[in-house]
């Protein structure tokens, strides 16, 4: 997840610094939490070295550096195969490739990263409402009421960031019902409730 953590904000972090308005604050958010999260994966491998797990830790390095590369290839190579795509007339493809906030910008892939945190939500709408935090989930739920509204404002509008946070409030709002459901309309189930429940054979 530290990984994923770091892809997202990075790339959030240059979506912010270059949207118009340009936002600031969010971006400093997302560099913040870049440095956090290297700093979490610097802890963790010097843990799993003083543990002997030197092969985990090569493994876990080669892939990151892998990940690098390969977005440093992206980068690299992006504007060539956007121009080649466009000046190829190829229609629907062409006007999508050229598109202010298509999949050869930050636009498009900093919203897409934020659909792997997303999913995950909707992969887990049955989580023990015990392991909900109410006020994390609050903050999911505000998180994507307010960026809806964001991604609509900004230019070039943002239809993708849009679903993505709409999908978040959803799933972000079910699990904030189920916790203060559990917690303060049916209250937590007591031991002696438990014993009184008859079990099936």
């Amino acid at each position: 997840m530290t990984g994923v953590l770091i892809v997202y904000s990075s790339l959030f972090a240059r979506w912010a610094y270059i949207v118009k308005p340009q936002n600031l604050l969010l971006a400093s958010c997302h560099v913040t939490n870049v440095a956090a999260q290297l700093n979490q994966m610097r802890r963790a491998l010097d843990y799993k070295t003083s543990q002997g797990q030197d092969e985990e830790v090569k493994d876990i390095t080669m892939k990151a550096a892998a990940t690098a590369a390969a977005g440093a290839g992206c980068v690299a190579l992006g504007p060539m195969i956007q121009s080649a795509m466009v000046g190829m007339n190829l229609g629907v493809l062409s006007s999508v490739a050229a598109a202010d906030a298509g999949p050869f910008t930050v636009h498009f892939w900093a919203p897409m990263s934020k659909w792997l945190i997303s999913g995950a939500s909707f992969m887990d709408l049955h989580r023990p409402t015990e392991k909900i935090s109410i006020a994390q989930y609050t903050a999911l739920t505000m998180t994507g009421l307010f960026f809806s509204r964001y991604a609509l404002l900004v230019q070039p509008i943002n239809y993708t960031l849009c679903s993505v946070n709409i999908a978040l409030f959803g799933s972000s709002a079910w699990h904030l019902g189920r916790k203060i459901n559990a917690d303060y309309i049916e209250g937590p189930t007591t031991e002696a409730e438990e014993e009184a429940t008859p079990k099936e054979e």
